[in-house]
């Protein structure tokens, strides 16, 4: 049976919008303040509240400090150390409370994530320097361009074995790797399997980073729908308002109605 997965922040507004429809999982994607201070106990507080009603919970890594995309081989010294010192408080909150986080090596295209042996060095003790914190706690996910990618035809050989990672496979960001090649991607899905222990749902037409709802793309859905079954999953939409879940909410509909082709959806 499928099951609904919701992302959001933890603020009041979103959390809200996302407990009315009842979801199985619930991912919440913190912001660069959001360890520190009485936001860290407002946020250990909505983790144990959802934990004690039955929810399924995760994290995400803030994406950003003031404003820039985070890596992992940072070259300015600020946000390398905010990408540890975050690390570290996550791993702390995470193995308080027996939940897990994802975090990305690196989101943008930048000097540190072109593919060659040098960068995969620097990325790989870096790593090892984050799973000192808690090899356990963090889950991993692919970006788009880049190292740590579907792109990179020695992502496994590089990351993924050697350091025994479990991954979060963001379906849409491989899909885009692959330039819209829907078989390289089960492909993938197949061989990376193992490893993947969580997934984030989302469309594409497999150009750009759109966020598409499902349906609205060009991912072939059914040949997916297996590997769903049996893993924990959210859905990542591009909402038009942060605070409304519909389009997340409409996605999983259709995947039902992938799963039950009998079904006619509303």
């Amino acid at each position: 049976m499928l099951k609904l997965g919701l992302k959001g922040a933890y603020q009041p507004e979103q959390l809200y919008d996302r407990l009315k429809y009842k979801p199985d999982i619930i991912e919440l994607h913190l912001l660069d303040d959001d360890l520190f201070g009485d936001k860290r106990y407002q946020l250990e507080s909505t983790i144990s509240m959802l934990l004690s009603q039955g929810y399924e919970v995760f994290l995400h890594h803030p994406s950003k400090y003031r404003g820039r995309f985070l890596n992992i081989i940072h070259e300015q010294q600020e946000d390398y150390l905010y990408y540890h010192l975050s690390s570290q408080i996550l791993a702390e909150i995470c193995s308080a409370h027996s939940i897990r986080c994802v975090i990305h090596p690196h989101y943008i295209k930048s000097e540190t994530t072109i593919i060659h042996k040098e960068n995969t060095l620097k990325m790989v003790r870096e790593m090892e320097k984050i799973l000192t914190y808690g090899r356990d706690v963090f889950l991993w996910e692919n970006s788009i361009y880049g190292l740590f990618t579907a792109e990179n035809p020695r992502w496994y050989e590089d990351f993924i074995k050697p350091l025994n990672l479990p991954l979060v496979y963001d379906i849409s960001h491989a899909f885009i790797s692959f330039k819209g090649d829907n078989q390289l991607l089960l492909k993938q899905m197949e061989r990376l399997d193992p490893s993947i222990h969580y997934f984030h749902v989302v469309d594409s037409e497999g150009k750009t980073h759109d966020g598409l709802p499902l349906g609205a793309g060009r991912i072939q859905w059914e040949p997916i729908i297996p590997f769903l079954l049996n893993r924990p999953y959210i859905y990542e939409i591009a909402l038009k308002d942060q605070a409304d879940a519909t389009e997340m909410v409409e996605s999983h509909l259709y995947l039902c109605a992938r799963n039950h082709p009998n079904v006619v959806e509303d």
